[in-house]
């Protein structure tokens, strides 16, 4: 294979990706039901079959100081 043949066959993957993300983000930014931003913006759903979480708990900044 030729390193010509190899430049375009990256050239034309590389166009093709960032061709798809273009499409996918003016998707989203119309309104559309774009993939960009998805899970973000609507929260992912949990899985079914994890632990609780944790409770966080948080310290007056008094106990914090050293004595």
């Amino acid at each position: 294979m030729t390193i010509l043949l190899q430049h375009l066959l990256v050239l034309a993957l590389v166009l093709a990706c960032a061709t798809f993300v273009v499409w996918q983000s003016l998707r989203t930014l119309r309104g559309k039901h774009g993939r960009v931003g998805s899970c973000c913006s609507k929260g992912c759903t949990p899985a079914s079959n994890t632990a609780p979480a944790q409770r966080t708990l948080f310290l007056p900044l008094d106990s914090l100081k050293k004595r």
